[in-house]
């Protein structure tokens, strides 16, 4: 059971302190189940000033020494109080069974002198230290439910679009490497050319080279052919123009 008490036994022989009551409990046995705390309190002070602290320390085992939890620091006028919130047991380091209080408070007639640290009236606390102790068996932490794995998506083909192939997997060492299918896209049927085409107007002439080749066509023989027979007709009427101005 933890034990509050008022004492005075380090100032109580001082004549401008001794009036000032500190209160701290007694070391006892604790396991903390994060709803444990204790108090630490000065009354009496007046319109004197106190500057110091209070911390809380785990002890480390095997004379390893302190690790700081928390550490208040004082600098004010009248009574001062303070809650300590134990940590709970199962958030101990492993093998830790053992927390410490420290305090010590400094006292001051003005604000100005306790911040310059002078005309110090007297000191209360130090010797008044204390431990909780807890010996008993860890708990255990429950775990924490695992979140049920989400189901995998089922991938839907969209209408006019060819899903991906699936990743070809690795081949065992040793084996012969797997060829992988090549797909051939499909080919657009031919399409039907006109019954009389038509050269565009891009096309060459006859005579004209043939784009950038430099390959000339052959003159097609009908021109040749259209001049014999004008030539031959011509000959037929001046044949007959001549036999009318004989007749005449």
């Amino acid at each position: 059971m933890r034990a509050p008490a008022q004492v005075r036994a380090d100032h109580d022989g001082n004549p401008n302190i001794e009036d000032i009551v500190l209160t701290v409990p007694e070391t006892y046995m604790l396991c903390p189940t994060g709803m444990d705390s204790d108090v630490v309190a000065l009354s009496n002070v007046g319109t004197r000033w106190l500057k110091g602290y209070v911390q809380l320390d785990f002890v480390i085992p095997d004379n390893g020494g302190r690790q700081v939890v928390q550490r208040w620091d004082v600098l004010q006028e009248g009574d001062y109080r303070l809650e300590i919130v134990y940590p709970a047991w199962e958030t101990w380091p492993e093998g830790f069974f053992e927390m410490h209080v420290d305090l010590a408070f400094e006292v001051y007639p003005t604000e100005a002198d306790a911040r310059a640290g002078i005309n110090l009236l007297g000191t209360i606390g130090p010797g008044h230290p204390w431990d909780i102790f807890c010996l008993a068996e860890r708990p255990t932490a429950t775990p924490s439910p695992s979140p049920a794995p989400s189901p995998t998506p089922t991938l839907t083909p969209t209408p006019g679009v060819v899903p991906p192939l699936p990743p070809t997997p690795p081949s065992p060492p040793g084996s012969p490497p797997v060829a992988t299918p090549t797909t051939i896209p499909p080919v657009a049927p031919p399409v039907p050319l006109p019954a009389d085409p038509t050269p565009l107007p891009t096309e060459p002439l006859d005579g004209e080279l043939l784009g950038r080749t430099g390959v000339e066509r052959f003159p097609t023989p009908i021109p040749w052919l259209i001049g014999l027979a004008l030539w031959i007709a011509g000959g037929i009427a001046l044949g007959r123009r001549a036999r009318r101005r004989s007749r005449m």
